[in-house]
């Protein structure tokens, strides 16, 4: 048994050593980084300091505005990629001709990086020569080109369209795999039942589709936390600081103002922050199971 359990572990190694090296040591080196005193600009001033970083970034105009951003985009973008993904789902699960054509359709954001993606949208919505301005001059909504990237909400729903765009596939493809597993059966009987559509949806495929409906909710919203593409290529944190995100923030403070412990302090916070609301989302979802079988 001890042969086995020790050949076991030597056949886990190699994979977990990238583990350790791209993953256990960063964040153990960011909550190191983060308990010191670490600018580049006054290497003088190098040394422990505790919790100071975190109490400063807290503190600051930066971090209110990037926080108060961040919901924001979060509360845009996690109910819409659920809602679209899932009626993506439905649309790519019914057969029908061209619905290759489609499933396809949905795959292409996916090959395409958040950076290239970002550089899309950027131009169309350009002030100068931009597609969405050339419609909309065309369909005489407006009267000349405008600046929509230089406008605080504008500005926030072309990063979050980018974001959404390109995140869709992955849930989509969840949702489609889960409704692809329900037995049609359950369909049948309720149709026979004289079930309406919207009460065989509510019935079986939402039932049915709950454990994804959390994996999905997850996912988007670690993805939501830590976006940075979308907002470097597109808007750059502007117009007045309205799109800079805490991911985005923490890039400033690493790269801009070469302050390497207050950046580890918010990254180190980030990951708290994702780790309790994954936390959370098992624990509604733990009550609500309770809840049904009592």
């Amino acid at each position: 048994m001890k042969g086995d359990i020790k050949d076991i572990s030597i056949g886990l190694l190699p994979a977990l050593i990238p583990l350790f090296l791209f993953g256990f040591y960063p964040l153990g080196y960011a909550a190191y980084v983060s308990l010191y005193k670490y600018n580049l600009k006054y290497p003088n001033l190098y040394g422990f300091i505790g919790g100071q970083n975190y109490v400063d970034v807290t503190q600051t105009y930066y971090f209110k505005q990037s926080l108060t951003s961040s919901v924001i985009f979060a509360v845009i973008a996690i109910p819409a990629i659920l809602f679209v993904s899932l009626a993506l789902a439905l649309l790519a699960a019914r057969k029908f001709r061209g619905s290759g054509f489609v499933q396809w359709m949905i795959l292409v954001p996916w090959g395409i990086p958040y950076v290239v993606a970002g550089l899309d949208w950027k131009w169309i919505f350009d002030s100068n020569y931009g597609l969405f301005n050339a419609i909309l001059l065309q369909l005489g909504l407006i009267d000349a080109y405008k600046p929509w990237l230089t406008m605080q909400w504008p500005a926030m729903t072309v990063v979050t369209i980018s974001f959404i765009w390109v995140t869709l596939p992955l849930p989509t493809l969840l949702f489609l795999a889960g409704i692809q597993s329900i037995p049609q059966e359950l369909y049948e009987a309720a149709m026979v039942d004289g079930a309406r559509t919207f009460a065989r949806f509510r019935a079986i495929t939402y039932t049915w589709l709950k454990p994804i409906f959390l994996i999905v909710i997850i996912l988007t919203t670690l993805m939501s936390i830590q976006v940075f593409d979308p907002i470097y290529v597109i808007t750059q944190g502007g117009p007045a600081d309205f799109t800079a995100l805490i991911s985005y923030y923490t890039f400033q403070e690493m790269f801009t103002f070469l302050d390497f412990g207050h950046a580890s302090a918010l990254a180190f916070m980030i990951f708290i922050v994702s780790i309790l609301l994954i936390f959370a989302y098992f624990y509604v979802l733990r009550m609500g199971r309770l809840r049904l079988r009592a």
